[in-house]
């Protein structure tokens, strides 16, 4: 905490701080999918340098005629200091197997750079000409507290957190504050990815943190909507519909004109299907067609699968048979194949028993991902399970495996009478398996 306590001290939390540095709206490093990576937030901060700068790091090419000299920055200056910490941060770690002499060579240029981006932006917060020096200072400052807090200290988490605040405080439509904001969504996104499994909270405060980012700086579009998307993906896939439907909402709502509002429709219309009616049909595999509505009267499963789904392959001896019993007492299974083989299909389904009646189009351009049914409700992850009750409203999208034998019971009245709580989790998405995702 000491460099953070440092820092908010020469801002000194007053009105006046960051006057210097105002919102304008310079390019900013895109988030990556699923989580962006340090070196991209290296090179956008080193892109940045004046230009003798980067001359002098050797990263441009500077013309030979001899009325041109490029000089170094004089040491002790910004312009210097920031060189420093471009060259500290692109030299190679020193060989070594041993886990914890690297972790301690990465604090050691990690603390280094913090000390140094702390006295650039000591100099430079209140000078309005040195707002691009300042703003590296940051973004260095932002990357190396980054990555002690990804290394598990507990004050870096703290000033990560407590210096985006600051800034936002101080100057919210700054690009600094934008940066700290963004550092703070990719800490969530690298904990979601790291823990979800064993902590799914992680990935609702990646989604409370992709929404925050919008919210704040609705201006800075590219990285807004890279982590919204990746938020709501994320948050879908591990069963918080709730939150997945938050973030494409949000989409939707500031960024109506992008090509993500556009594709946020499908999955918005999939995850909000339980309590109404789903309108799911479609050619079968054998030249026939299958629909939700010719069995209305009856409960309905509705399994999206693959050959080539893992996850699907390991279940599917037990899913099988388990909606093999209940489909004597008036269960219908519909699966959507996303193969794009037939004979593949057929094998699989020979040497399995499957029974069940599979959408599967002749035509090659809408088979696998392409499926009409798939893209129409925004499918992304498999093996999925929808159920349908009789009255041919969904029950769920998110039926897991574990609770496919209780469930199936329910639904066609072979349970045995039960608690109504027990009863309505067995239907709860809240704890989903771990799913294969669309590649």
């Amino acid at each position: 905490m000491l460099f953070n306590r440092h820092w908010l001290a020469i801002l000194g939390l007053s009105a006046a701080c960051l006057s210097g540095c105002g919102g304008g709206e310079s390019a900013a490093p895109t988030a990556e999918s699923g989580a962006s990576k340090a070196s991209a937030s290296n090179e956008q901060a080193g892109s940045q340098l004046p230009t003798a700068s980067i001359a002098s790091a050797g990263n441009a090419a500077v013309p030979e005629e001899d009325d041109i000299k490029i000089e170094k920055p004089k040491e002790g200056t910004p312009e210097a200091k920031i060189l420093e910490m471009t060259q500290l941060w692109l030299k190679p770690f020193p060989e070594t197997d041993d886990v914890e002499k690297q972790r301690e060579a990465r604090r050691e240029r990690n603390t280094k750079i913090i000390e140094m981006a702390t006295d650039v932006i000591a100099v430079t917060h209140n000078d309005k000409e040195k707002e691009q020096l300042f703003n590296i200072g940051v973004h260095r400052l932002m990357e190396a507290t980054f990555q002690l807090a990804m290394q598990g200290d507990q004050d870096s988490v703290n000033s990560l957190y407590e210096n985006a605040s600051a800034l936002h405080s101080k100057n919210p439509k700054s690009k600094a504050a934008a940066d700290a904001g963004w550092f703070v969504a990719k800490f969530a996104d690298e904990n979601a990815i790291r823990y979800a499994s064993q902590d799914p909270r992680w990935v609702k405060e990646f989604s409370r943190q992709a929404r925050s980012f919008a919210e704040k700086f609705p201006q800075d579009q590219n990285r807004a909507l890279a982590l919204l998307n990746d938020a709501a993906l994320s948050c879908d896939v591990w069963g918080l519909t709730e939150d997945s439907i938050q973030c494409y909402a949000a989409i939707r709502q500031k960024y109506p004109e992008s090509e993500q509002a556009e594709a946020a429709v499908a999955p918005l219309r999939r995850l909000n299907l339980p309590g109404n009616v789903v309108d799911l049909g479609g050619p079968t595999i054998d030249g026939g067609f299958v629909s939700v509505e010719e069995f209305k009267g009856s409960p309905v499963l509705i399994v999206f699968w693959s050959t080539e789904a893992k996850n699907f392959v390991d279940q599917s001896k037990d899913l099988i048979a388990t909606t093999g019993k209940y489909e004597s007492k008036g269960l219908h299974v519909i699966g959507v194949s996303v193969d794009t083989d037939e004979l593949a299909i057929d094998k699989f389904a020979e040497s399995s028993g499957m029974s069940w009646r599979n959408i599967y189009h002749a035509d090659p351009a809408k088979r696998g991902w392409n499926s009409p049914v798939v893209t129409y409700y925004g499918v992304q992850n498999i093996p999925q399970m929808w159920l349908v009750g009789a009255d041919g409203k969904v029950l769920s999208t998110g039926l897991q495996a574990k609770d496919l034998d209780a469930t199936l019971a329910k639904v066609t009245g072979s349970a045995k009478s039960k608690p109504a709580a027990t009863a309505a989790a067995s239907l709860s998405d809240d704890a989903p398996e771990k799913k294969t995702e669309k590649k």
